[in-house]
Order: C-alpha cells, then structure tokens, then sequence
C-alpha cells in the first residue's frame, strides 16, 4: 500500500510500518499542504492512506467518493517515542483498510 505520511508525523515512524511504501510529505516538498488542499494531492498522487496526527481532521474532512483514507494517531505528545507505540496496530489497521474511511489509533 502506498501511504503518506502527514507533517505533523515524524518521518522515522515509516521505518516501523512493514510491507508498505511510505513517503514523508516533506519529501514532496508538500510542506505547505494542509487538510483537503494534502487530501486532494495524496490521491492525485496515487497513496491510499495517509497517516496524520491532526486529531480534528476527521471532523473536518469528507471522504465519501475518496480512493484514500485516514489514519489518526490519537497521542497526545507527537515524538517518535510516544507514536511508535501505535505502529503494530497502525500496520494492522492498514491491511484491512478501505479507502474513504477514517481510522483512530489510540493507545492501549
């Protein structure tokens, strides 16, 4: 699965999601794109998920009719240390995904 990871993500996070080809949306040069604008660029560019910490994404996003959905790390601190906690059920969560739906991971 070809999945994006959100600004907000630190880009070492792809190193713990198997299987997948993961791009940072820095990597783009997407450093500007936010929400729908990084919605509309992530599909247009072939990735079927993203992964965000932008909690209210899912509040402010409509993805009925998308090929891509969303992944949202529900942590309160964004460092590697407290996200790569959720990797296993991020991995897990991303071989049954649809597309146009919206995920949270929190942790356990």
């Amino acid at each position: 699965m070809r999945v994006l990871l959100d600004n907000n993500v630190n880009r070492r996070f792809a190193q713990l999601l198997l299987g997948h080809e993961v791009i940072h949306a820095r990597e783009l040069g997407w450093t500007a794109l936010e929400n729908g604008n990084l919605v509309s660029a992530a599909e247009q560019e072939g990735f079927e998920a993203i992964i965000t910490c932008d909690k209210q994404m899912q509040y402010q996003q409509n993805l009925s009719g998308r090929k891509i959905g969303i992944i949202v790390l529900g942590t309160m601190f964004l460092k590697l240390e407290f996200i790569s906690q959720l990797a296993p059920q991020v991995n897990e969560a991303l071989s049954h995904f649809e597309p146009a739906s919206f995920i949270v991971i929190k942790p356990t």
